[in-house]
């Protein structure tokens, strides 16, 4: 069991990782070329396809990852006397981060930008503004949270 934790936590990383890498450095890049209509139709079916696999990854690897925590005693420890503790609580602490950036990005932001370009509201330069600064927030986050993982394992050595 401790085994196939371990994959699915590492591959559901790599898939949300290695997804969030393409859509900032290749899939938004492409689709801020095009103008109108057609950016605002591309950069939606990017969203809608990436969501339920990026999500569902993201989904994986917290339950992996509270299972492992539970079994290399993360959860019973009564407080953070060692460097495993504070080094994961500290990670867990950016993946709620990352969770809410991820949710306030897709959910809110992303689609208020949407409705504001339609609706040529002059807002919609700040908005775009706010998605671009969660965004690389929650690609900050992204790198950070498998690297605090790899600094976890040295502990269990």
């Amino acid at each position: 069991m401790l085994t196939f934790l371990r994959i699915a936590h590492v591959l559901s990383a790599c898939v949300w990782v290695g997804g969030t890498v393409a859509l900032v450095f290749v899939g938004v890049p492409a689709i801020r070329k095009l103008e109108g209509e057609a950016r605002a139709t591309a950069m939606r079916a990017l969203g809608r396809r990436w969501r339920p696999l990026g999500w569902g990854a993201m989904a994986v690897a917290i339950l992996s990852g509270l299972w492992l925590t539970e079994i290399h005693g993360g959860f019973n420890r009564a407080a953070v006397d060692t460097d495993f503790d504070r080094t994961l609580i500290l990670k867990s602490a950016l993946v709620v981060l990352l969770v809410i950036g991820a949710l306030i990005h897709d959910y809110g932001l992303g689609p208020r930008l949407q409705r504001e370009l339609r609706a040529g509201s002059p807002e919609a330069p700040n908005t775009r503004r706010r998605l671009v600064l969660v965004g690389w927030f929650n690609f900050s986050l992204t790198i950070a949270v498998p690297v605090l993982g790899a600094i976890v394992l040295t502990y269990l050595d």
